[in-house]
């Protein structure tokens, strides 16, 4: 079959397209501008006040008090997908946007008790799974994943900082994902390193992600997703059983990609529960994190954290323009107020 590229073209100058034995259309089967917000079906809209109840999604996942990473990116990420996130905390971490101090495991009995209380309150849509920390966190999840019997679940296998090079996931965790917990996924988005620690495999180009992502089908994931973002080019690698797909898309020049990969993973999880298929989700997901990251800035001394609601911020008045007040009058013109 003849090979064939589709563009997504985003705001600016940035674009992210997939390229695969096969065209991938988007949703109306144009190029366009990437919606400002992405309803999850007809008639949902965050603008709309009859709004239907939304996809919930649960993440589970450590939490970064720098907000970047973590159940924090995971949930903003919801929220910017027309999703009602939750959360499940399998971890304490001590850290900012330098890097991971430390780490304080929240006990597997803890964990169960967040998750059951949980899915006894709420219908869970989707499942984002991050951090998870040791084996016995590990094995709680997938406990909880045979009971649940909840149709989409993101495993994003964390096991180490980017920023420090923390352990996120111990020895026999990490052999518990692999064995266990992959097969349980409907997709699995390791990056180059995760995979790398996963599959043995050493991973330097593209060839070696496809390599990659066919062994971790092999060894029980329905589907796999090699994030490429700290590669020399910012190429995704899907492999759904039977075809690889490359998502390639600019490479920002930002310091500020502190969870990206979280994200990533969050959004992929939020257009499925919207109802979106697998390819569609992963182009749509890079695409937000792209922009994301363009739109990202400082907070710290470190590598600041995506700009997750870049789409609703609104650009500051030029200088000299003043907003009159929706009350009335200026405070200063208003008998009784004197300068």
């Amino acid at each position: 079959m003849e090979r064939a590229k589709k563009f997504l073209a985003l705001r600016g100058t940035t674009r992210v397209h997939c390229e695969a034995a096969g065209t991938l259309d988007y949703p109306d089967g144009s190029e366009q501008d990437e919606p400002a917000i992405l309803p999850c079906a007809e008639g949902m809209s965050l603008s709309h006040p009859a709004t239907p109840q939304l996809p919930i999604v649960l993440t589970i996942a450590g939490f970064d008090p720098s907000g970047g990473a973590g159940i924090a990116a995971d949930l903003k990420t919801f929220a910017t997908h027309n999703c009602y996130g939750i959360a499940a905390v399998t971890a304490l971490t001590v850290q900012s946007t330098q890097g991971v101090k430390s780490t304080h495991l929240t006990p597997a009995v803890t964990l169960r008790a967040q998750l059951d209380t949980l899915a006894e309150d709420m219908t869970i849509v989707a499942v984002k799974i991050g951090m998870l920390g040791n084996k016995a966190n590990a094995a709680v999840v997938a406990e909880f994943l045979d009971s649940a019997q909840i149709a989409i679940v993101v495993l994003d296998p964390v096991a180490r900082a980017q920023s420090g090079g923390t352990e996120l996931i111990d020895a026999a965790g990490l052999k518990f994902v692999r064995e266990e917990l992959m097969k349980r996924a409907t997709v699995v988005t390791p990056n180059v390193a995760e995979a790398e620690a996963l599959t043995g495999m050493e991973i330097k180009d593209v060839a070696a992600m496809e390599a990659a992502a066919r062994k971790l089908v092999e060894l029980g994931a329905r589907a796999v997703v090699v994030k490429g973002g700290h590669m020399e080019k910012a190429i995704d690698v899907l492999f759904d059983g039977s075809e690889v797909l490359h998502f390639g898309g600019d490479k920002v020049k930002s310091p500020n990609t502190h969870g990206s990969g979280c994200t990533f993973a969050s959004a992929v999880t939020a257009q499925l529960a919207c109802g979106r298929p697998l390819r569609e989700a992963v182009l749509l997901a890079k695409a937000y994190v792209t922009k994301a990251i363009e739109k990202s800035f400082s907070v710290g001394k470190g590598p600041g954290p995506l700009n997750h609601f870049y789409r609703f911020q609104q650009e500051p008045p030029a200088r000299g323009v003043h907003e009159v007040p929706q009350h009335g009058m200026h405070p200063a013109s208003e008998p009784g107020v004197r300068g």
